[in-house]
């Protein structure tokens, strides 16, 4: 076995880890439950290498989620908070379509326009194009 600690998610989200070997049943592979060494709340760093990332609490897909931001890239891993024309799945075990919204408006709209993000799956985008066209966040969207 290997000895690599495993920082978060963040607490709000132990039930995913909890059910890792169900899940890898049901995907058919092998994985186990565990417990993080650290858990991540909002405003953390996370080091890899010689990069420092901060960490944002963004519920909303999941109780939990966190997204990743690097200030002197302007580059974010959101996973599945946003997506190029779209946002993340609330209806996911203790997902919640407010909370997202808020995560995506109070967390992510603030760190700036220019910031490129990278979804959990899909094409990149700038929150500043999501403010203008996202059919869910867009600035126009929200103001109605």
């Amino acid at each position: 076995m290997l000895s690599i600690e495993i920082e978060g998610p963040h607490k709000e989200d132990t039930f995913l880890l909890d059910s890792l070997e169900s899940q890898g049943k049901m995907f058919g592979f092998q994985a186990r439950n565990c417990i993080p060494n650290r858990w991540l709340q909002d405003g953390d760093e996370v080091t890899i290498g010689n990069e420092t990332l901060q960490v944002y609490f963004c519920p909303g897909h999941t109780p939990g989620h966190i997204i990743f931001f690097h200030a002197e890239s302007n580059l974010a891993a959101v996973g599945d908070v946003l997506f190029q024309g779209s946002i993340g799945r609330t209806d996911l075990p203790g997902g919640n379509h407010q909370d997202l919204i808020n995560s995506i408006t109070q967390k992510l709209w603030p760190l700036g326009e220019e910031v490129l993000f990278l979804p959990g799956h899909g094409p990149v985008s700038t929150f500043g194009q999501e403010r203008q066209t996202n059919a869910f966040v867009a600035d126009t969207v929200l103001a109605n």
